[in-house]
This record gives structure tokens, sequence and C-alpha cells, in this order.
């Protein structure tokens, strides 16, 4: 068997499989996925931080007018910046000499490869996606998550909701069972303002999706209707059903008791160029035959509008 050249196969077949990989950490959750499909994700070129402008009041300056009316040329505040540090994920996808001796031939070295890219890029995908519900909470290295961003007070983004009422999330934290009421106050909640966009999906925990569908399970029967978004959710194999016109699905990662209302136009994932999950070879240790490939992503959750955001927690079945 002529000699195979680990690093030189596996950095081919990672720079090959790169595109893929991108799409499948975005195809397995329905949240990245809503985001992926949807505007949801906007790459930055860098720098210390992603500077977002945020508008927490209105332009006074309006008017109507005839012929040669003066116009109002008051100067406008209203406007400001939240700020969000890059946070890093690395996986490696390490394989060694005896795997390439015990899988006789490029063709199974290079299949034996793609499973460990496959284990790689799951894992990634996994801990991306519950760091989206739960980062930050107990490791400032990761994403912020929803349970974070969605709040009726603290800092985020460098502004501080406690003291400013336009930098807070509609949150409803009675525990209760689940409500027709509550979801319709909470969507209607976050759908009102000026530079805020319409609630565009609801994701929730299993208990609590398997509640809503039995409230509407009369109406669904009688109306099985779906927007174009639930469809396509449904099509993508998500468990999708919909409420007053919003996709309503489920995360095993949502926090118990937790129904979060979110909308991609001001709640996104910021992706550093550079580092869209990029593959990064690093130097074969001389005490080893192995060959290292790295798989890293930087960004972080990005809001320029955290009133479009609502929540409702402690609800139960």
């Amino acid at each position: 068997m002529a000699d195979i050249n680990l690093g030189q196969i596996a950095a081919t077949t990672m720079e090959n499989y790169h595109d893929t990989l991108v799409d499948n950490i975005f195809k397995k959750h329905a949240l990245l996925n809503h985001l992926r499909e949807n505007g949801g994700t906007k790459m930055y070129d860098g720098g210390r931080k992603i500077r977002v402008p945020v508008m927490y009041g209105s332009n006074s300056t309006v008017k109507a007018f005839s012929g040669t009316d003066s116009l109002d040329l008051t100067y406008q505040e209203g406007v400001d910046a939240a700020e969000f540090d890059y946070k890093f994920y690395d996986v490696s996808v390490v394989f060694s000499f005896t795997d390439s001796l015990l899988n006789q031939g490029k063709s199974q070295v290079i299949d034996l490869l793609k499973g460990k890219i496959k284990q790689a890029e799951l894992s990634l995908s996994e801990r991306l996606n519950d760091d989206l519900y739960n980062g930050a909470a107990s490791d400032a290295k990761e994403v912020t998550g929803l349970n974070t961003i969605v709040a009726a007070s603290g800092t985020y983004g460098g502004i501080n909701g406690t003291s400013y009422a336009w930098w807070r999330s509609y949150i409803d934290d009675t525990a209760e069972a689940l409500s027709f009421a509550d979801m319709r106050t909470a969507k209607n909640t976050a759908n009102n303002g000026n530079g805020g966009s319409k609630v565009s999906l609801i994701v929730t925990t299993q208990t609590l999706y398997e509640k809503f569908f039995s409230l509407i399970t009369a109406n669904y029967q009688m109306n099985p209707v779906m927007t174009k978004e639930t469809k396509r959710l449904a099509d993508a194999s998500f468990t999708a059903v919909e409420f007053e016109g919003v996709p309503v699905t489920f995360d095993e990662s949502c926090s118990a008791g937790s129904m979060f209302f979110i909308n991609v136009d001001n709640f996104k994932l910021g992706i550093m160029n550079g580092a869209d999950f990029k593959t990064v070879k690093k130097a074969e240790p001389a005490d080893q035959h192995i060959s290292v490939q790295h798989i890293v992503f930087g960004g972080n959750t990005v809001v320029d509008r955290r009133a479009s955001l609502a929540a409702l927690k402690n609800k139960t079945a």
C-alpha cells in the first residue's frame, strides 16, 4: 500500500466538506434553521466587538407641510448602539496513523475521516444550539442565550434594562398552566412599537408544545392552514403548528416551563468573517502520529430591539 499523507487527506477532505458542514449545523435545530433560512444570520468583518445601532425614540420633526412652510430641523437623539463581544468555539478532529493502518486504502481512510468530521459537526451544533438558549448564564465565554437576552431587567449589550424601559422584553413569569391568553399577550406585546418586526417563531419545550397542541386540536383539525414558514419547517422535518399565523415548535434545549417569542429582524446570530466554522490546521505534534484539524466558530447573538422579544416562564401543562 502506498504511503498515505494523513495531514493532506484530512485538510483536503475538510476543505471540500465545509459548505456541507455549515448546512448540516443549521439543519438539525429549529431555531438555528429558522435563523439561517430567514435572514437571521449576519456576517461581521471583525473588530473587538459587534456594534449594532439601537433606536429608542421617534423623530419629532415629522410634519405635514404646504408650499414654503418652515420645516423642523431639531437635532434628534434616540439612537444609541449596543455592543456584543465575540465568542469563540472550537472542536477538534484528530486522526491517527494507526487509524490509517486499520482502515486500509485511501477511500476507507476518507470514509473514517468523514465519520469523525460528522461527529465533530453534530457536537458543535448541539453545543451552539444549547447555548442559544442557556449560554453565558455561568460561562462568559459562551454566546448569550435567550434566557439572559429576553428579560425585563439587567444589562445586555452594554445597556441596562433596569434603567431604561425601552431595553426590556415582555416577561410573564406567573406560575400557571399555559393558555392562549398568555401567548396572545406575549405575541402582541412583542409586535408593538416602532423599529420592531412581527414575531416570526415561537419555540418552547416538548411538554408545553404538547399542551399547546391539545388546546388547538379541534380548530387545527378543521382548519389546518399553514403559513409558508410553518410549511417549510415541516418539510425540513421539524414538528410545527401555528398560533395566529406564527410557527410554534419545540427544542430539547429550551428551559423547562419557558416559551420564547422571537423575530429574525431584531434577533440574529452574528458570525465573524474568517470564523464561520472555518477549518484550521494545526502543526502535527513531534511526539505523536496524529493529524489535527480544528473547526472554529466566532460570533454571538445580536439584538437591536429587546422589546421585540418576549417570553412566558414557569408555565405548566
